[in-house]
C-alpha cells in the first residue's frame, strides 16, 4: 500500500499544496499512518516532524485495495 502527504499546514499557517510538491516527495511504501500520528516530511528543503490531521481513520486500514494511495493531510509540529 502507498500513502501520499498531498497537503502539509505549516506552524505559521500557510498551507502548502501537492501543486508546490514534487510528484515523487512525501509519497511512501506501507500502511498509512492513521490520524494522529507523528511522521516525517519533506517541504521546502527542510524536513520536520508533522502529525497526520486527514485521510486515514483508525481501522480503516483493512478496507483499502492494495494499489491504493491513500492522500494524507498533515499539519507542521
Amino acid at each position: 500500500m502507498t500513502y501520499w502527504v498531498k497537503r502539509i499546514v505549516l506552524k505559521n499557517g500557510e498551507i502548502v499544496t501537492e501543486r508546490e510538491l514534487r510528484p515523487d516527495e512525501n509519497i511512501f511504501e506501507g500502511l498509512p499512518p492513521v490520524v494522529g500520528d507523528k511522521l516525517m516530511v519533506a517541504c521546502r528543503g527542510r524536513t520536520f516532524e508533522a502529525r497526520v490531521i486527514w485521510g486515514n481513520w483508525p481501522g480503516r486500514e483493512a478496507s483499502y485495495q492494495a494499489d491504493t494511495i491513500v492522500p494524507l493531510r498533515v499539519e507542521e509540529i
